[in-house]
């Protein structure tokens, strides 16, 4: 009997010291997102994204949110909500849904269609640096809010349906700003469900602007799976003058995920010159080619 009273309190003692640990560790990554600097607290979501305890899941929410009494502050910058909107995407609980929903409609309402007249560069990062309305290639620094309300309306499209998640995603499609319809398509083509088909091709119907175009393009072509005449528009947008249009444009014909698409990918890699669609393309090719279980 006494060793085993002896062996109950090591167990007791290990259990403390482990929870202890923990409580840690979350203090830990509580204090890292009240930090000035962008970098360590991305380095915090991503921690308290890919463990296997939900405890850290309010602390990512309060990240998304951020510091409403202090506007100026870090804990407010795009980026944050940026990475804390893909985290809650990859958590995959409703409870984010609210939250999500709430911070989308306050921070978009300002966010206006806008095209700056330069040529963009890569050395840009998100076209001037401040703009508020390009997907273009962008360094981690340079995240602006409509990329980061993008990412609110993909996170939204992978999480559970409701009501109210499906309205704002629905509405997103007919924003002034080019970048948030985008998202809003890739919100769609996210949930997985062919009944947004329709709204698609509505969207489709009055779009404009190329990379609005081939993203609404994309979801529809991921949705049906299909060799039918969007497959085919998809496949001629592989050869558009922005870099990013056919980027966007590989990454459709992945969505459709059938090995017909592999041919117009592989004439597209002998002549694309810009490295980071390239490098997309390649990727893209071998998944189409690649043998995986049903």
């Amino acid at each position: 009997m006494k060793f085993q009273h002896v062996l109950l309190l090591v167990f007791l003692w290990n259990v403390s010291i482990f929870s202890e640990q923990d409580e840690a560790f979350f203090e830990t990554q509580r204090k890292r997102l009240s930090s000035s600097d962008i970098f360590e607290i991305r380095d915090a979501i991503d921690r308290l994204t890919f463990i296997k305890s939900n405890r850290g899941y309010r602390d990512i929410l309060s990240a998304l949110e951020g510091t409403p009494n202090f506007p100026t502050s870090e804990n407010n910058a795009p980026a944050v909500k940026f990475y804390a909107a893909k985290a809650l995407a990859k958590k995959g609980d409703k409870i984010a849904i609210p939250v999500l929903i709430k911070t989308f409609q306050k921070e978009s309402a300002s966010i206006i269609e806008y095209n700056p007249p330069k040529v963009r560069k890569i050395s840009d990062g998100v076209a001037d640096r401040h703009s508020t309305s390009s997907p273009y290639f962008y360094e981690d620094g340079e995240i602006s809010m409509v990329l980061a309300c993008g990412e609110m309306l993909r996170a939204l499209g992978s999480l559970p349906t409701t009501e109210s998640s499906d309205q704002t995603i629905k509405q997103a499609l007919t924003h002034p700003n080019f970048y948030i319809r985008s998202s809003a398509a890739d919100a769609m083509y996210e949930s997985n469900r062919k009944e947004w088909i329709t709204s698609l091709a509505e969207g489709l119907g009055k779009e404009q602007v190329p990379y609005a175009k081939i993203s609404i393009l994309s979801a529809i072509v991921g949705l049906e799976r299909l060799p039918n005449q969007n497959f085919k528009a998809v496949t001629e947008m592989l050869s558009h003058e922005d870099p990013e249009v056919r980027k966007k444009a590989s990454q459709a014909l992945r969505r459709l995920d059938l090995r017909i698409a592999a041919p117009y990918l592989e004439k597209a890699i002998l002549v694309e010159n810009h490295p980071t669609v390239l490098s997309q393309m390649k990727e893209d090719h071998s998944y189409l080619l690649s043998f995986r279980s049903p």
